[in-house]
């Protein structure tokens, strides 16, 4: 994943070189709209399995942070 502007001006989108998906789904999109569409949804899928997991390991901690500090009373 990652910031499409500052990417493309970094790696100078070298076709085959220097991809990263959101270059992808640019290069798809003036190509085939349809799997641009498709990588897009990934990518965004991939974004809420990745908050999704933060939350968990976020609950995960908090609840045990809550749990020690009632046993150390």
């Amino acid at each position: 994943m990652g910031e499409f502007g500052a990417v493309a001006v970094v790696s100078a989108n070298v076709r085959g070189l220097t991809s990263t998906m959101t270059l992808h789904i640019d290069d798809l999109y003036n190509e085939d709209i349809t799997a641009a569409f498709a990588v897009a949804s990934l990518l965004a899928l991939l974004g809420l399995v990745t908050l999704v997991a933060k939350s968990a390991v976020e609950w995960q901690v908090a609840r045990q942070m809550a749990h020690a500090a009632r046993e150390s009373h």
